[in-house]
C-alpha cells in the first residue's frame, strides 16, 4: 500500500501543536508495518537550514486566482528512511508564523494546489501512485477537494481519508476564497453542511470530498455527532456516521523515555524509581519553588485557551491553595488576557506557582519527569498527548472527562488518575483534592505511577487501525467508482 500524509506540521522539523507529534510518529510505524508511507509538508522559514545543500526534486509555479506563485520541492528523507517532501512556496511560508495569518486561506490554498503538483510528479517522473491520501485539519483538506474535482480525471481513483485533530479550528472564509482555489464551478457545496451561502469552509470541503473521517479518539468521534460538540458540522458528520470512527493517538515511546531521555536530571525506569526524586528537585531548582515539606507538584503544559480549562484553572485556585499546599508549575503559550492572568498570578502566588510563557521542548519534559499530578482541565479535548507523555514519566493525570481524556484516563480500581465530569472548579478542585490524598499514601501513589509507565502508549496498535481504516477507504472508493 501507497500513502502519501499531509500535513501542515510534523515533528521534529515544525511543531505548533499535537498534530506535528501524529505527523512525525505515525507514518514512521507505518512504514514499520510495511506500509509505503511518504509525508508532505510546508517548507517554513524558521526550516530553511534544512534544505541548505539540498536541489529541488522540481519547481514550478501555482495559480492563486489571478497571480502566479513559485514553487520548489524539496525531499529531506527522514532518519529511517521516510520520504519527506518540503514544499517551498515563498509567498505563502517565508514568514515567522505557522498559522494565524491574515491571509491563511491563501496560504494553504497554495499548499494544496503545490500538493498536487508533488503528486503528478511522482506519477509521472518516478511512477509513484498513492493508493490512498491522508489528509489532516483544515490546512490540507482542499487537497482532497481537488482530488475529487479538478484533478478527478487523473487522480480520481485514489481513496481519501481526513483526520479531524479539532474540529473547532475549521477554515472558514467567504466566497471569495473559492475564487482563489479556482473553485467556482464547483459551487458552494458548503450549503450541504447548513452554512451560510457565501461561505468557504475548508473542513466542510474536506470533510464531502473524503472517503473515511476519523478523530482522534472514540469518544471525540461520538461527541462531534451533536450541535454541542459538532461545530454546526454536525450535519454533515451524521450523514457520514457510517464512514467515521475514532483512532487513538500514541506518541513516540522511543523520544518519551524517562530511562533514556538525555534533557531530565536524571533518568528513571519501572524497575529504579529513585531518578524521579532528583528530577523533582531539579524542577523544584528551575522554577525557584521551596522545597518545604515536599508537597505535590502538579502540571500544566498546553496552549494557554479557554478550550484548554484555563478558566477553570483560574477559579480554582484560590480554594485549591487554601487546602493543600500543593505547588504548580505551567508552561504554554496562547490567548494574550491567559499569558497575562498567569503572570499575575504567579506574583501573586510566587511559593506555590510557576509560570514559563511560550513553549520549550526540553522544559517540557524536564516538566513531565519532575512533577507527580498533571492536569488538563479541557473543555474539550479531541485527543490529548499531554496525559499519555505524563504516565509514561510516571506522572498521574487529572482530567476532564471529555474527548481522549474519557479514553484514556480510568479512576478507581485498577486506575491511573483522577477524572471529573462537571464543568466547574469546584468539580476541577475536588479531582485535585482526591489525587493529592493519593499522594499522601506512597505505596498507592507509587502503584499507580508504576502501572502507567508500564502501559503501552506507542503508535502500534492505532498504526494498525490506521491501516484497517486505509483498507475500507480503498474499499469505499472501489465502490463509487
Amino acid at each position: 500500500m501507497r500513502l502519501l500524509f499531509i500535513a501542515a506540521e510534523a515533528a521534529p522539523l515544525m511543531k505548533v501543536g499535537g498534530l506535528a507529534d501524529v505527523a512525525g510518529a505515525l507514518p514512521r510505524q507505518l512504514r514499520h508495518d510495511g506500509v509505503d508511507a511518504a509525508i508532505v509538508m510546508p517548507l517554513y522559514r524558521k526550516m530553511r537550514a534544512v534544505v541548505a545543500g539540498l536541489t529541488p526534486i522540481t519547481a514550478g509555479f501555482l495559480a492563486l486566482g489571478e497571480r502566479q506563485e513559485e514553487l520548489r520541492i524539496y525531499l529531506a528523507p527522514d532518519s529511517d528512511g521516510t520520504p519527506r517532501y518540503l514544499l517551498d512556496i515563498p509567498a505563502a511560508f517565508e514568514r515567522d508564523a505557522v498559522y494565524g495569518e491574515f491571509d491563511d486561506d491563501a496560504r494553504f490554498i497554495l499548499f494544496a494546489r503545490g500538493v498536487m503538483h508533488l503528486m503528478q510528479h511522482l506519477r509521472e517522473v518516478l511512477h509513484w501512485n498513492p493508493d490512498v491520501v491522508h489528509a489532516n485539519d483544515w490546512h490540507t483538506a482542499l487537497v482532497l477537494t481537488y482530488i475529487r474535482t479538478r484533478y478527478a480525471y487523473t487522480f480520481g481513483h485514489i481513496a481519501t481519508v481526513f483526520t479531524i485533530h479539532n474540529l473547532a479550528y475549521q477554515g472558514e472564509y467567504g466566497g471569495w476564497s473559492r475564487h482563489l482555489a479556482g473553485l467556482d464551478e464547483w459551487g458552494g457545496v458548503e450549503h450541504n453542511a447548513g452554512l451560510p451561502g457565501d461561505t468557504f469552509n475548508f473542513m466542510a470541503r474536506g470533510l464531502l470530498s473524503a472517503d473515511m473521517i476519523n478523530t482522534v479518539s472514540p469518544t471525540y468521534a461520538s461527541e462531534i455527532l451533536s450541535p454541542a460538540y459538532g461545530e454546526r458540522l454536525d450535519g454533515i458528520l451524521r450523514t457520514m456516521r457510517d464512514r467515521h470512527s475514532g483512532i487513538l493517538n500514541g506518541i513516540d515511546t522511543v523520544f518519551f523515555n524517562p530511562d533514556t531521555d538525555p534533557q531530565i536530571a536524571a533518568t528513571y525506569s519501572v524497575n529504579d524509581l529513585s531518578g524521579k526524586a532528583a528530577c523533582k528537585a531539579a524542577l523544584r531548582q528551575i522554577f525557584n519553588l521551596p522545597t518545604g515539606k515536599n508537597p505535590p507538584i502538579a502540571a500544566i503544559v498546553s496552549r494557554l485557551a479557554s478550550q484548554k480549562g484555563i478558566d477553570l484553572l483560574d477559579a480554582a485556585l484560590p480554594a485549591l491553595f487554601a487546602l493543600s499546599d500543593i505547588q504548580l508549575v505551567v508552561l504554554g503559550s496562547g490567548e494574550p488576557h491567559w499569558e497575562q492572568r498567569m503572570r499575575e498570578l504567579a506574583a501573586r502566588y510566587p511559593d506555590r506557582l510557576a509560570v514559563h510563557i511560550g513553549f520549550d521542548a526540553a522544559l517540557a519534559n524536564r516538566i513531565y519527569a519532575g512533577c507527580d499530578l498533571f492536569l488538563m482541565p479541557s473543555r474539550f479535548e479531541p485527543g490529548g498527548l499531554g496525559q499519555l507523555i505524563a504516565m509514561r514519566y510516571g506522572a498521574v493525570p487529572v482530567v476532564r472527562a471529555v474527548g481522549g481524556l474519557n479514553d484514556t484516563v480510568r479512576e478507581g480500581v485498577n486506575g491511573n488518575g483522577f477524572r471529573f465530569s462537571d464543568y466547574t472548579p469546584e468539580a476541577f478542585a475536588e479531582a485535585i483534592q482526591r489525587a493529592v490524598q493519593c499522594y499522601r499514601q506512597p505505596s498507592e501513589f507509587t502503584k499507580i505511577q508504576l502501572h502507567n509507565m508500564s502501559e503501552d502508549y506507542s503508535w502500534n496498535r492505532s498504526a494498525k487501525a490506521y491501516i484497517h481504516l486505509y483498507q475500507q477507504a480503498i474499499q469505499h472508493r472501489k465502490g463509487t467508482i
